[in-house]
């Protein structure tokens, strides 16, 4: 079993201050500006800056938080979005159902209607991998960074295919 977690690099030192700040900064100014702003449009600037937070949290969850765990067992490579340690399913590419590899202007080229997900970090200094596999009967695409064993399977399974 190969197991592998795909994330951005973590903030160290000064970074992770600045972060800290421009939250901070954010929620000041996001505050102000809608309080001046329920003068005019009463209770709705309240939710609004309710929005307000929650685009930001989802932001920095995407940013920072958001990895995705590879685990390639009993020739299926499952794809699951992590939060933490809290996972999600997002795909299983069965390894004999896998088409081509390459990079993603190439399999959007063969596959013109595939479907295409990304489970890569812009961060994570591995570099991408479109793999075009079958997924019950329809092209699907999906962008992930594996590292070298895990790139040498799907590569394998390109040239069984």
């Amino acid at each position: 079993m190969l197991e592998q977690r795909v994330q951005n690099r973590p903030l160290n030192g000064l970074r992770g201050v600045g972060l800290i700040a421009l939250i901070a900064l954010a929620v000041i100014l996001g505050s102000n500006f809608f309080y001046f702003l329920g003068r005019y449009i009463g209770t709705v600037s309240s939710i609004l800056f309710i929005l307000f937070g929650m685009a930001v949290a989802w932001l920095l969850l995407n940013r920072y938080v958001l990895s995705f765990v590879y685990t390639c067992q009993n020739g299926c490579l499952r794809v699951c979005r992590a939060y933490g340690r809290y996972e999600r399913f997002m795909a299983d590419v069965w390894l004999n159902g896998v088409r081509a590899c390459g990079t993603l202007e190439d399999m959007k080229r063969r596959f013109p209607s595939a479907r295409v997900q990304k489970a890569a970090r812009p961060g994570c200094p591995l570099p991408a991998l479109a793999v075009a596999y079958n997924d019950a009967g329809r092209d699907a695409i999906i962008v992930l960074q594996p590292d070298e064993p895990l790139r040498a399977v799907i590569l394998r399974a390109v040239k069984g295919a």
